[in-house]
């Protein structure tokens, strides 16, 4: 069942989707929330409340999500599971608004990113470490990140069966890459 707080912020992600952050106000919050004003203010004391409420929740929903499935496909033995789930992670992401809001809100507000910065700096470093050649790791985070922006910018010049296809190839070839990695590792080269 969906808390007050976070029924609050589906509002917000709403309305920055819409209006942005500039014009984001309480009052707007509310009505858009279907409550009072007070109700909206016992809950977030300020607008710069609300709109780190949107980010702390979009970090903590895809960082758990990620670690999650990385988790399984780990137990399952397959090669890149953080890149694996960070894709997956898109493919859920990508019809809901929160890509949208976060897109909004690193525009007009860049000190509010500041923890999904340090979470894509982190998953980061966790693909680059786990793809063994650099340049296709770097890869693989620019595709990603390229997704997300797309996404959030309403750039779609390719069908879902389309990008499916390319998160699909990707991780054919990193898979490829990680087992030729291995062998060389086992081989002593």
């Amino acid at each position: 069942m969906e808390t007050t707080a976070e029924h609050i912020l589906d509002a917000v992600e709403r309305l920055v989707c819409i209006e942005g952050t500039r014009k984001l106000t309480i009052d707007a919050v509310a009505a858009e929330a279907g409550m009072s004003k007070g109700g909206v203010l016992y809950n977030f004391r300020s607008k710069h409340e609300l709109l780190l409420g949107v980010i702390r929740r979009v970090v903590s929903e895809v960082r758990e999500r990620t670690y999650t499935l990385s988790d399984k496909l780990t137990e399952q033995g397959v090669a890149c599971p953080i890149l694996r789930a960070s894709f997956q992670i898109y493919k859920e992401y990508r019809e809901k608004t929160a890509p949208k809001a976060l897109f909004a809100l690193a525009a007009q507000e860049p000190e509010l990113v500041a923890e999904f910065q340090d979470m894509s700096t982190e998953f980061g470093r966790a693909i680059s470490g786990e793809v063994s050649d650099p340049v296709m790791g770097h890869m693989c985070l620019l595709i990603i990140d390229g997704l997300y922006y797309r996404q959030a910018l309403g750039i779609e010049h390719c069908s879902t069966g389309e990008i499916d296809g390319l998160i699909d190839r990707v991780l054919e070839i990193t898979s490829q890459n990680y087992r030729y990695a291995e062998l060389n590792a086992e081989a002593g080269n």
